[in-house]
């Protein structure tokens, strides 16, 4: 299932056919696989969240009055489901509304953990830390001047990182509440992911991809990142780990999509460049990596086609 910019969703068959279903008054802003696994969660500016089963059908999860659904995210692990609409992050549990949490500011991004129990929400002036299965939680507060964007919480949930509006990284290792700050970057960070074990963290958000380590007890801090897959006069638009070997897809806003190996920076290249790349995902085995380009163009690769 895919999301596209003109509010509607398309159901990609194996075999090439594709279903189209119009889901908001507007457009989608937010998207994100529902816990059940095959079930797509959007959020539009129509102030909706709605979940699309492969059937075809839709369900509206929720309403806002017209307010703008900015980020959602969810846990197959413990079943919650978190959408951002303004200063207020919305909880679901087994499919209905259970409580909400203020935030001090407009929501910059959604991550939950591997329990899918702990919930990161980025604001301005930092990050906020819910443990998202109580209603009664007050969130651990993690401040860090201006501000910070989407995010994302390693699956042990000990790291925290957020990308920074004026470009580069700030993190916190948890529970010591220790700062990181990672630099160097030429654009804004965009997308993060962690590779299998967190022991690798790929980001967006210059002419090559910039991987911090995270092995050890003290994660990035003191450690230079590996840098692979340089394209001059572009940038790395998304990165996607493989779920469960060292092989990193990255799509470049020039169009370009690649694999790339973490052990020797090998590079395979997938598609030829076009429109800039704007989602990827893996199957749960590894087995197809699915993107999409800001044109509409939409592929799904093999990974027992490679050379």
């Amino acid at each position: 299932m895919i999301a596209l910019g003109d509010a509607s969703v398309q159901i990609v068959g194996m075999a090439g056919d594709t279903h189209r279903i119009d889901v908001h008054d507007g457009a989608i802003l937010s998207a994100c696989r529902h816990p059940d696994g095959v079930s797509l969660i959007s959020g539009g500016d129509d102030g909706k969240v709605m979940r699309l089963p492969l059937s075809g059908s839709r369900e509206t999860l929720g309403e806002f009055g017209g307010k703008w659904v900015d980020h959602v995210a969810a846990s197959a692990a413990s079943g919650l489901i978190a959408a951002a609409v303004g200063r207020h992050v919305q909880i679901w549990a087994k499919g209905s509304p259970s409580h909400a949490y203020p935030i001090p500011s407009s929501v910059g991004g959604l991550a939950f953990d591997g329990k899918g129990r702990r919930l990161a929400v980025s604001h301005y002036n930092g990050a906020s830390l819910f443990h998202a299965v109580s209603a009664t939680s007050k969130g651990q507060s993690l401040k860090w001047g201006g501000s910070h964007l989407t995010c994302t919480i390693s699956a042990a949930g000990d790291y925290i990182v957020t990308a920074l509006q004026e470009t580069g990284l700030h993190g916190w290792q948890l529970p010591a509440m220790q700062d990181m700050q990672m630099s160097g970057y030429s654009g804004k960070t965009r997308s993060f992911s962690w590779s299998h074990k967190d022991k690798w963290l790929a980001t967006s958000g210059d002419d090559h991809v910039v991987v911090w380590p995270f092995q050890g007890k003290t994660g990035p801090m003191g450690k230079a990142p590996l840098t692979i897959g340089a394209r001059p006069d572009t940038r790395v638009a998304c990165v996607a780990f493989h779920p469960c070997q060292n092989i990193l897809a990255v799509g470049y806003s020039d169009g370009a999509l690649m694999l790339a190996r973490l052990e020797d920076g090998e590079m395979l290249s997938i598609d030829e460049p076009a429109a800039p790349i704007t989602a990827l995902a893996w199957s749960d085995s590894g087995e197809y990596l699915a993107w999409g380009d800001q044109d509409g163009r939409i592929g799904l690769f093999a990974m027992d086609t490679r050379a």
